[in-house]
């Protein structure tokens, strides 16, 4: 996908439909495929929902990701995302 834009609509649609941090972050990696990475995660969750860079930096380490590294479980992940969710 490469319409940034067109990501991160259908991100805040997901999540008006009540989808929330997990599910989303998975429909990114799936709208991506082989282009998901650190920076397209950060880029489209900060496009979308305007998530701080450090906030953003620590949800990376979420353990479905698989970069290596200290992981965070989905609840972890969830709750770091939440606030910003929320605001949407």
């Amino acid at each position: 996908m490469e319409n940034w834009d067109k990501l991160a609509e259908e991100l805040r649609s997901a999540h008006a439909e009540g989808k929330e941090a997990v599910e989303l972050a998975l429909l990114t990696r799936e709208k991506l495929g082989a282009k998901f990475g650190v920076i397209s995660f950060i880029s489209a969750f900060r496009l979308a929902f305007g998530i701080p860079l450090p906030i953003l930096q620590r949800a990376q380490a979420w353990q479905r990701f698989g970069w290596g590294g200290a992981s965070i479980s989905d609840a972890e992940f969830s709750a770091l995302l939440a606030p910003w969710l929320a605001k949407q």
